[in-house]
């Protein structure tokens, strides 16, 4: 069944700037992007100017702003601050991975007038690389493709931790010359391999820096590995039967001396449509974990006489049929209305789990005559295992005066947990906790002044929130959880050359902070120069930059999981890190060097990541970005 439904969908068929509104495939620029299902488009700058450049230098490429990696570049990442709601119809996640795989509506499609060629090179940590290369260009002013290709082999300072990634994913946009129909399509293959070396046996050692070598400390686990796959497929596509059906009216202008010239009469209803789409997507979703430890997971997995091994599967088959129509003069508004089906596997060789269900989609957005943006959307299932899961949102942006605008998001979802957070049942531990819904509540508004300036309030609450306890297992939190947040972003620029860039989070706990413990207050604050030599022919950038984040009971990583999980073990936190870079533009070449955490030996030895998982000591990095220009 599950083959079957495949083909027939198959054969169904860096700082940025935002345009004007529009038609996505009329670039005025020769090299721009956008995403799929978001108005406008972006330009693709090559200036470098601000740091958008600077935080994506990480595995995932994009801000990495509260976000701690563990140990080595593609390792789990602990979260400092308050989540965001996962998709309604996404059902098993990678967990502290998921920002290392492809994310939907961050995938770009790209809109080029000459080919685009860009490679990537960053230095590891001890040895190893991450690489990228990706290549865009235009098959006709209509259709465009883009492939890239990411590799990450990375050894950390520590034993048993070393990760390797892959990433190939090709995607494309088409739309017929006459608009009438349009298509998005791409194709992922990911894969992970880490080693698991479940973070240093004994945390004295670092903390009274009684070891420098760092190849000496003991980890817990010295034969363990996890690897993680993933496989998606998507396909969006629609016809506009008003473009279709529509002829052109021409009218005589003049008809003198045998020459009749003909012109095509205005028409008022040229932004109308009437469209029947459909999308799919298929995502397949793996991880297996083997180890070999006769003490470590005692408490925790059957005896095996120290060998263990588990698995997981998952795979989703999404489809959507739609219609979508535009309506308004002044005031212009698009209508989305249509209902979707979703075919659900979760399982390995002990147990085999499969449920459908069927549900209601409704999406409008857009603009109230210049004065605000409106974006709306509500996602309802009627039946099956996760009825009555809903998931409405709203977003509001205005501007008032000149660059201020001012903003409200407000998003309710009533949505069963993941999988993973439901049952298991594997040769080493089982659970089958059947929870119910988890009702989150989500609400911010703010102002926003320039492109990167804002104030925004926060308030987030979770009912019967579902985290992984001190026994690596889940639970069903009894207590509300709820927070409240203001985040400040601020920029300044001096003398046309001195840069210093702010953001500043600030996170209240008002209940429940026990079931997802986070830091009250998290920081970055840079100073950069940025000035030209040698007549402009080499730009150059000078900077540093200090994280801070405070004190909490932060929770720990199990490797057994590949979860994060709550270690009530002991605090960590309340501490800064420095690191200094700069960067050399010379023509399409951008060389990188950054010293990584320069307070090392000045301050303490306490900078943990999550606990037993130190952050990496002083080193230097280094990297190249080349882009060709066809």
């Amino acid at each position: 069944m599950m083959r079957f439904l495949i083909i027939f969908c198959a054969f169904g068929f860096l700082a940025v700037g935002q345009s004007q509104e529009p038609d996505a495939l009329k670039a005025d620029f020769s090299h721009q992007y956008y995403f799929w299902q978001e108005p406008g488009y972006y330009f693709i700058d090559t200036t470098l100017n601000s740091l958008d450049w600077y935080h994506a230098w990480n595995t995932t490429e994009f801000d990495d702003f509260g976000e701690l990696v563990l140990m080595n570049m593609g390792g789990p990442r602990n979260s400092l601050t308050l989540p965001s709601l996962d998709p309604l119809n996404q059902y098993q996640s990678f967990g502290p991975f998921s920002d290392y795989f492809i994310d939907p509506s961050k995938l770009k499609y790209h809109q080029v007038r000459s080919p685009l060629t860009a490679a990537r090179y960053i230095n590891g940590y001890d040895r190893g690389q991450l690489f990228r290369i990706f290549h865009t260009q235009n098959i006709t002013k209509d259709w465009n493709f883009t492939l890239s290709y990411r590799r990450l082999n990375s050894l950390s300072f520590y034993l048993n931790d070393q990760n390797k990634q892959s990433s190939f994913i090709f995607n494309t946009h088409y739309r017929n010359p006459k608009g009438s129909y349009q298509a998005y399509f791409y194709v992922a293959s990911e894969k992970a391999e880490l080693q698991e070396n479940g973070g240093i046996s004994s945390d004295s050692v670092f903390t009274q820096n009684l070891e420098s070598a760092r190849t000496l400390l003991i980890p817990n686990l010295d034969n363990d590995e996890r690897i993680l796959y993933n496989r998606d497929v998507f396909l969006d596509h629609q016809i506009d039967f008003w473009k279709l059906f529509k002829k052109k009216k021409v009218q005589a202008i003049s008809d003198s001396l045998d020459t009749l010239q003909i012109a095509e009469t205005p028409d008022p209803e040229k932004k109308r449509s009437l469209v029947l789409g459909h999308n799919a997507r298929f995502n397949r979703r793996a991880q297996t974990y083997k180890g070999l430890n006769a003490t470590y997971y005692e408490n925790y997995f059957f005896d095996q006489d120290g060998n263990y091994s588990d698995s997981i599967r998952y795979a989703s088959l999404y489809n959507e049929l739609y219609l979508e129509t535009n309506f308004g003069d002044t005031s212009r508004f698009k209508l989305k209305a249509g209902a979707f089906h979703q075919f659900i596997e979760f399982g390995n060789s002990y147990f085999n789990a499969s449920s459908q269900h069927l549900g209601l989609h409704g999406d409008l957005r857009g603009n109230y005559k210049q004065y605000f943006d409106l974006k709306a959307e509500g996602q309802y299932i009627l039946g099956g295992p996760f009825a009555n899961d809903f998931d409405l949102k709203a977003q509001l942006k205005g501007k008032f005066y000149k660059s201020l605008a001012v903003f409200a998001n407000y998003q309710i979802q009533n949505k069963h947990p993941e999988l993973m957070r439901q049952v298991y049942i594997s040769n080493n531990y089982l659970w089958n906790i059947n929870p119910t819904a988890v009702l989150s509540n989500d609400l911010s508004f703010g102002i926003q002044w320039g492109q990167k300036n804002f104030l925004r309030f926060r308030t987030f609450s979770a009912a019967d929130f579902v985290y992984f306890g001190a026994d690596l297992k889940p639970a069903v939190a009894d207590e509300l959880i709820a927070y409240q947040s203001i985040d400040l972003s601020q920029n300044f620029r001096f003398l046309g050359w001195i840069f210093q860039d702010n953001e500043i989070r600030y996170q209240l706990p008002l209940s429940g902070d026990q079931f997802m413990p986070l830091p009250e207050l998290v920081n970055r604050h840079s100073v950069y120069f940025r000035f030209p030599m040698f007549k402009g022919a080499l730009k150059v950038l000078l900077g540093a930059e200090v994280n801070y984040f405070s004190a909490f009971s932060s929770p720990s990583y199990s490797a057994a999981t590949g979860q994060m999980y709550l270690a009530n073990e002991y605090e960590i936190g309340d501490f800064y890190q420095l690191d200094a870079f700069a960067q050399f533009k010379i023509s399409k070449a951008v060389i990188f060097l950054k010293m990584q955490n320069l307070t090392q030996g000045l301050t303490p030895y306490n900078y943990w990541a999550a606990p037993h998982y130190p952050l990496n000591d002083r080193v230097f990095r280094f990297g190249i970005n080349w882009r060709f220009f066809n």
